[in-house]
């Protein structure tokens, strides 16, 4: 027969083996919770970019949500805000071409890219391709890819905003350079932001400030 002292001792390991079961339990079902949800997430952001643009092909945009709302968490901003941009700059077409040469989701120029190589990592550059009968074909490179796109933007993003103390400089210097030449740009991106905010199942980031109080506003008022 067990003594007192190993009866406990079996209790007290028993007890400790049901309390740390529970926890891993508890972790396990958080997780999977988590998973579940951002798949939501996910599949919400890619219902808004066929909504936008029923010829974008949702394969291409596959691992773009999952990309978008990690690089904005780096940059400290809401995801929606730059689904937003992506919005204004491409219409959500992963190879669009800009008249200056801009690339991509986020209309990058591959020498802008170039810079934040060193953040990023490498890229493969566009190239033009010699074909039959003098015919040529321009291969995009990886910016036409919205993964790299968006690693790349919110990189160079985030460069701009160590100098610029408020988002309406970034993005103005983002799209226009340090002078800022589309100062339009900021108010048409914040406009499909408050678009995109009414859509609670994107679950942006933003929450309204709650209005102060008529009786308080009068006493700090008069204070």
């Amino acid at each position: 027969m067990l003594s007192r002292h190993s009866k406990a001792l079996a209790i007290l390991m028993m007890s400790l083996a049901v309390a740390v079961g529970g926890l891993v339990l508890t972790r396990h079902v958080i997780a999977v919770a988590g998973e579940a949800d951002a798949g939501r997430l996910n599949r919400s952001i890619l219902d808004y970019i066929a909504q936008k643009n029923p010829q974008a092909p949702i394969r291409a945009f596959q691992r773009f949500p999952e990309a978008l709302v990690a690089e904005a968490q780096k940059s400290n901003l809401d995801h929606c805000l730059a689904l937003a941009q992506a919005e204004v700059e491409s219409e959500f077409r992963h190879d669009a071409v800009g008249a200056a040469g801009e690339i991509g989701l986020f209309q990058m120029l591959p020498s802008t890219a170039a810079i934040m190589e060193p953040v990023v990592g490498p890229f493969k550059r566009p190239t033009i391709k010699q074909l039959r009968e003098a015919k040529t074909a321009r291969d995009l490179g990886d910016l036409a890819d919205p993964v790299v796109s968006t690693k790349f933007a919110m990189a160079y993003l985030r460069d701009i905003m160590t100098r610029k103390s408020n988002v309406k400089d970034a993005l103005t210097e983002y799209n226009g350079g340090p002078a800022g030449r589309h100062p339009h740009y900021y108010r048409m991106v914040m406009g499909t932001y408050v678009e995109i905010l009414e859509r609670p199942e994107l679950r942006c980031r933003f929450r309204e400030t709650p209005k102060p109080s008529p009786t308080l506003t009068t006493l700090l008022t008069r204070a």
